[in-house]
């Protein structure tokens, strides 16, 4: 304990921590890509192949769901990682930020690396849009789609 009172955080604590953040957050983005691989497959049968998607339980929504979690769901994992770890960096700048200690300069530097970061996850979450929409419309690698959205 601390002079306050308060128990002092030791570094593993610290890595547990953000190892903990990066998992739910991963998690998440795994579940939201994964239906969204799955829509549009089954958009993309509807379009190309309607009699194929012609109900509500057709074999499109086995199909697709089958397709994301399996074969594509390397791709989607990868993608959905990249992802998180902007998400666990840009929440650990915002406790560093929080923290009343900062002086003006240092403030000033979290601010930065926190906007950057920001624009770095906007930019590939509307990447990976596109990129998963390739991957449920034609089953292919991340960075293949990616390549080719």
């Amino acid at each position: 304990t601390g002079a306050t009172g308060e128990e002092d955080m030791s570094p593993s604590l610290g890595g547990y921590s953000f190892l903990l953040l990066l998992a739910l957050f991963w998690t998440q983005q795994v579940f939201q890509n994964t239906i969204h691989t799955i829509v549009a497959g089954v958009v993309s049968t509807w379009w190309f192949a309607p009699d194929e998607a012609s109900s509500c339980c057709s074999v499109a929504i086995q199909d697709s769901f089958v397709r994301a979690t399996t074969f594509s769901f390397g791709s989607i994992c990868f993608g959905s990682l990249l992802v998180a770890i902007i998400q666990t960096l840009r929440q650990v700048l915002e406790s560093v930020g929080n923290d009343d200690s900062n002086d003006g300069c240092a403030a000033f530097v979290v601010c930065l690396v926190d906007c950057l970061l920001e624009c770095l996850q906007g930019m590939l979450e509307y990447f990976n849009k596109f990129a998963y929409i390739y991957v449920g419309m034609y089953g292919y690698s991340y960075l293949e789609a990616g390549k080719n959205a």
